[in-house]
C-alpha cells in the first residue's frame, strides 16, 4: 500500500495512513444521525458540553479552520439562553394569573349569595325569578368549568337586569362586577397560559438549533481530522453529556467472629 508517511495536507487530514486505526464497515446512515439530538441529554448537560466545547475551539484554531463554527455556535448558545429566561419568566407570570384566577374563582359563591339572597328576599325561594338568575342552580358555580363561568354569571347579570325595577340598580352592578372581575383574571390567565407556550416552544426550537449546530461541528472536526478519532477529545468532552451516577460504596466487610485462645 502506498503511504505518504504523516503529510498533512490544507484540511489537516491524514490522508497517508488509513490503517492507523483498523476498522470495520458500519452502517453509513448512522453518521448522519445527531447524537446532540439524544433526548436524555439535559438542557443543563448541553449547556454545559457546549460551553467547554466553544472554549476548546477557540483555544485550537490556529489555522482558522472553526472560525465560522464558533461564531455560530456561540450565536446558538446565547439564544438558549435568552428563550430559558424567557421561559422562566413567563411560567412566573403563568403561576401568578393562575392564582389571582383560583382566588376570584373561590370567592365567587359568596359574591353570588349575596344576589341570591336578594332575590329569595324580593321573590321567595321558590319563585320563577330565581330560575331565571340560576337556571342550573347556585351550586353549579362550585362545580363547572372555568370557560362555562361567563355563561353563568352572564345569564345572572341579564335576569336581574330584567327585574331591576325590583331588585334594584345596586344588585345589578353587583352582578356586573362579578362578571367583569372574573373576564379579567380569567382572560389574564389564558394569555398567560397562550405566551408561555409560545414560550416553551421558542425554547425548544433554540435547543433543536443548538444542537445543529454541535453536530455540524463534529462533521466539521471529521473533516479537519479524518482518519484521527484521538483529536476529538481536543474538541468534545463528551462525558459532559453523560449523566453522573454516584459511585458504588464498598460493602463493609461482615464481622469475623474472634480467633480462638491458644491450646483451645
Amino acid at each position: 500500500m502506498a503511504r505518504y508517511g504523516y503529510t498533512f495536507f490544507n484540511s489537516g487530514a491524514r490522508f497517508g495512513s488509513p490503517d492507523a486505526h483498523p476498522t470495520t464497515m458500519k452502517n453509513l446512515h448512522y453518521f448522519l444521525e445527531n447524537p446532540f439530538d439524544d433526548p436524555g441529554i439535559s438542557l443543563a448537560e448541553l449547556a454545559a458540553f457546549t460551553t467547554d466545547h466553544i472554549q476548546r475551539m477557540i483555544s485550537n484554531n490556529a489555522t482558522g479552520d472553526f472560525t465560522d463554527r464558533i461564531t455560530a455556535t456561540q450565536s446558538a448558545l446565547g439564544l438558549v439562553d435568552t428563550k430559558a429566561v424567557g421561559d422562566l419568566t413567563q411560567l412566573g407570570v403563568r403561576e401568578g394569573s393562575k392564582q389571582a384566577k383560583n382566588e376570584y374563582r373561590k370567592a365567587l359563591p359568596a359574591g353570588v349569595a349575596k344576589i341570591a339572597g336578594v332575590v329569595i328576599g324580593q321573590y321567595g325561594d321558590s319563585a320563577p325569578q330565581l330560575l331565571e338568575c340560576f337556571p342550573q342552580g347556585r351550586n353549579v358555580f362550585n362545580k363547572c368549568r372555568d370557560d362555562e363561568v361567563t355563561e353563568h354569571l352572564q345569564a345572572l347579570l341579564d335576569a336581574v337586569t330584567t327585574h331591576q325595577a325590583d331588585l334594584g340598580a345596586p344588585t345589578v352592578l353587583k352582578a356586573q362586577a362579578l362578571l367583569d372581575g372574573w373576564t379579567a383574571v380569567y382572560g389574564a390567565s389564558e394569555a398567560a397560559s397562550g405566551v408561555k407556550s409560545a414560550a416553551q416552544e421558542g425554547k425548544n426550537l433554540a435547543r433543536e438549533n443548538l444542537q445543529l449546530m454541535l453536530f455540524l461541528n463534529l462533521l466539521k472536526i471529521a473533516e479537519v481530522y479524518a482518519r484521527q478519532p484521538e483529536k476529538l477529545d481536543v474538541y468534545m468532552q463528551q462525558s459532559l453529556l453523560q449523566n453522573h451516577t454516584q459511585r458504588p460504596q464498598a460493602a463493609t466487610p461482615a464481622p469475623q467472629p474472634p480467633a480462638p485462645p491458644p491450646g483451645a
